[in-house]
């Protein structure tokens, strides 16, 4: 044999070990990966994940959902209860809610397309509701009075603020004799600002009054301490009309002189301290005094104040926010053309005394849902335009035209501590 040919034997048994070996590395590392596979994968769970992340991933859902799911852990049920996060987290609207101001009228509900139609917003939770008159609506708390009832129980407590979401209650306690129609009352909540709400309570002007008389004491209602409180206005004016809690912060509107008083509450926990205050001129052109029904509409969007109003011949709508927190200034978001909305150039008549009437007056609107509500003269309809389609659709027709409280209304789904730990306080 060559000495070649004398290797050859030793070459192929070598190299048949080397199959062999390779053979059993790869069947090896195959049940390795099958055993891989059959093993709980250790993935990015949610303690791994950034607050910010996780409160993105969250904010998808809705808050009703939310609020459900919020007992799986401990950390979803801090963000429900962070302000912060709970800023993210997306709160539907349901619609209108309206009344009439007689004696004894339902609570009715415009709904907008798509809303929650579970929740009770007749308020048959309430003890007695059918006497309950809708007085202001504050972030999905409602503040109602007894009318009529008191007159023969004295001591039932004639204010209850409720939740139709979650349907609870709680009667308010009494502060002086008289009736509450002698006041007028504005609730406070703000969820992203404190889970306590707040009851102001103003003294209305009576016609003995001086009209250059300013009322300036009231009382405020805390949930924290369930007490009442005595304060003062340092204004010298009296203001009246909508109003909107934003961050602590009361923002109520005086039409007739086209400004916003603001009042901070934060430091309303003793009789002796002056509530801040200042006012703010709001944004657009006065309207002549033949044109009161023209006048704009205060609101609150994304935690900021909003104001809209409708120029003096109807056929344009402007929407500005205000921004700044040194130097406040009003910014047009919105410019909206209602001719082509309501299909006629013509949105303004006169009535017979020569006051100016424009077809359409500013119910509601919500920027970050593109809506705004409108009530039609003559009709009295309710109407939906969308702003981003500048399509206007017939929201509904109100079973009466004499209505005097209308608000609108998102829901809140989380449970308050103000109301499971309160007493009946009648």
């Amino acid at each position: 044999m060559s000495p070649g040919s004398s290797r050859g034997p030793s070459c192929l048994s070598c190299f048949g070990w080397n199959l062999r070996s390779g053979r059993h590395r790869l069947m090896t590392a195959f049940l390795r990966s099958k055993q891989r596979d059959m093993e709980p994968k250790k993935e990015i769970t949610m303690p791994f994940l950034t607050d910010d992340l996780l409160v993105e991933i969250l904010s998808r859902l809705p808050l009703k959902s939310f609020c459900r799911f919020k007992c799986v852990c401990k950390s979803w049920l801090a963000f429900s209860s962070d302000p912060h996060h709970g800023q993210k987290l997306p709160r539907t609207p349901v619609g209108l809610l309206y009344q009439r101001c007689d004696y004894r009228s339902p609570i009715h509900l415009a709904r907008l397309p798509s809303s929650d139609s579970k929740i009770d917003t007749a308020l048959r939770f309430v003890p007695t509701y059918d006497h309950l008159r809708l007085m202001d609506c504050s972030n999905g708390l409602l503040l109602c009075c007894y009318e009529g009832l008191t007159r023969y129980f004295p001591d039932v407590s004639r204010s209850v603020v409720c939740n139709p979401a979650t349907q609870e209650w709680m009667f308010l306690p009494h502060t002086q004799p008289g009736s509450d129609s002698d006041y007028h009352v504005v609730l406070c909540f703000d969820p992203l600002w404190s889970q306590h709400f707040y009851v102001f309570k103003f003294q209305k002007r009576r016609l003995s009054h001086p009209v250059d008389k300013p009322i300036n004491e009231f009382e405020i209602f805390s949930s924290q301490d369930l007490l009442w409180h005595s304060s003062l206005l340092e204004m010298e004016i009296g203001f009246h009309g909508r109003s909107h809690f934003i961050h602590g912060v009361l923002y109520i509107e005086h039409s007739l002189d086209r400004c916003v008083l603001a009042m901070e509450i934060a430091a309303a926990t003793t009789s002796t301290q002056l509530l801040k205050q200042r006012t703010i001129q709001l944004p657009g052109i006065p309207m002549p005094e033949m044109s009161r029904r023209c006048c704009g509409y205060v609101a609150q969007s994304s935690g900021v104040l909003c104001y809209a109003q409708q120029e003096l011949d109807g056929c344009t709508m402007q929407i500005w926010r205000l921004e700044g927190s040194s130097s406040e200034r009003w910014v047009v978001k919105h410019r909206l053309n209602m001719i082509d909305a309501f299909g006629r150039d013509v949105l303004v008549h006169t009535d017979s005394s020569g006051s100016l009437w424009s077809n359409y007056y500013i119910l509601a609107f919500d920027l970050d849902r593109d809506v705004v509500i409108l009530g039609e003269h003559g009709t009295w309809k309710f109407l939906l335009f969308t702003i981003s389609t500048k399509k206007l659709s017939e929201l509904q027709t109100p079973t009466t035209c004499e209505l005097s409280y209308k608000f609108y209304y998102v829901p809140y789904y989380c449970k308050l501590s103000s109301f499971s730990a309160s007493m009946d306080l009648r």
